[in-house]
Formats: C-alpha cells, sequence, structure tokens
C-alpha cells in the first residue's frame, strides 16, 4: 500500500523551464557572458543550481563560478516566476492523493529558500508534509539522505513510498534510497534518456501516473 508519494519539483510539478532560462541568463548579461538557449537549459537543470550554473557559463569563464553562482542564486529567490506554472491536470491529480490520504514531500536540488517561494505561491493551494530543497543539510540527489531523512520524518518505509520525477537523477535516487520510481513524461528528459539512467515505469499524464501508482 502506497502511504507516501515524494516529488521532484522542476519539470514535474512546475514548468519552471522558461523562468530558469530567463533567470540565467539574466545573470549571464550581468556578467558580459552570451545567453543559453532554452534546449541547453533544459539538458543543464536537474543536479542543482550551481551545476546549472557552471554548465551555463563559458568554458574559461569556470574559475568565476562562486562568484556567479552567488549572483544567481540571489537574483533566483526574488525572481517573480511570472512564466511558471503548474502542468495540465495536476491540481485534480494533487487534490485526489490527498482524498486519499496519501502523504506528500517535494525532494528536489533547487535551493530550499526558492523552493519555499514557490510553494508559498504557485502551489499555495496544496499543502504538503514536506518539503526538502537544496541546503547545506543534505548532499543533492541522487545522494539518497535526503530522501531517506523526509521518508523518516513521514513514518514511511521506502516499500511504503513512491518517488515521481522527470529526470535521470530522481531515477537514481529513488533506487538509492530503495524506492519505487516513476518517471513522467512530460518533464525535461527524454523517454530514451530516463531508460539510459534505469528507468523502467513511465507515465505520459496525470491520468496514468495515478494507475502506475495505485494500480
Amino acid at each position: 500500500m502506497v502511504k507516501a508519494i515524494l516529488f521532484d519539483l522542476d519539470g514535474t510539478l512546475l514548468d519552471t523551464l522558461p523562468d530558469l532560462n530567463a533567470c540565467m541568463n539574466a545573470m549571464l548579461a550581468h556578467f558580459g557572458f552570451p545567453p543559453v538557449s532554452m534546449q541547453d537549459t533544459r539538458l543543464f537543470v536537474g543536479h542543482g543550481g550551481r551545476e546549472f550554473t557552471a554548465m551555463s557559463l563559458p568554458e574559461n569563464e569556470r574559475h568565476r563560478l562562486d562568484e556567479c553562482y552567488a549572483y544567481y542564486g540571489d537574483l533566483h529567490v526574488h525572481w517573480d516566476n511570472g512564466r511558471t506554472k503548474m502542468f495540465e491536470g495536476e491540481s485534480a491529480f494533487l487534490q485526489d492523493i490527498r482524498a486519499r490520504g496519501v502523504k506528500t514531500a517535494i525532494v528536489t536540488n533547487k535551493a530550499q529558500n526558492t523552493t519555499e517561494v514557490l510553494c508559498r505561491t504557485l502551489l499555495r493551494e496544496h499543502a504538503f508534509d514536506a518539503v526538502l530543497g537544496n541546503s547545506a543539510r543534505y548532499p543533492v540527489k541522487p545522494d539518497p539522505a535526503g530522501t531517506q531523512a523526509i521518508l523518516k520524518q513521514l513514518g514511511v518505509s521506502p516499500a511504503e513510498a513512491v518517488f515521481v520525477g522527470d529526470g535521470d537523477t530522481d531515477v537514481e535516487t529513488a533506487k538509492n534510497a530503495g524506492m519505487r520510481c516513476v518517471s513522467v513524461l512530460w518533464g525535461y528528459r527524454t523517454r530514451d534518456e530516463l531508460v539510459a539512467a534505469g528507468a523502467d515505469c513511465f507515465a505520459r499524464d496525470f491520468k496514468e501516473l495515478t494507475q502506475k501508482i495505485f494500480g
């Protein structure tokens, strides 16, 4: 029986790609660096803001990573996120699992403060039992430490929980934590990329996600 669902954020619960691209390009413009494309942004995200920043910088400027990442992080937490939105069918899905009495949590490599801002604004109608973003407390996914801490906080075992995400890091995190994973196909990785990461269960929309989780 599924007692808890742990969700990734970017590309799973929120389509943040346009704002991630715009925010990163604002940072790059500030330092006089060329912009990154939306496609490059899609490829670069998923491993935390520091890695996203590193990949977005020109190779010969990556020695300035600390400076640029600090600027990006401050910019990002105050960003208006006007281009970010939930996915079709998501609200009804979240209402349904709440009605089933299933606990929910967010486990993301996005910075903790930025994650909390998005939960207070775009996700304010859907209360999550736990929210864990990137901070000094735990290493980023696919290290399972943060996920394991959330499972303990929720009072459920790995066998009683499902990890839902769109990325290779989510597949690897679930495996490392001993959990089942459902990979969603509306996010930022292709099916082939997810298969290469070890994914074997997929959902094309929230209706199919419900079927894959609850049978």
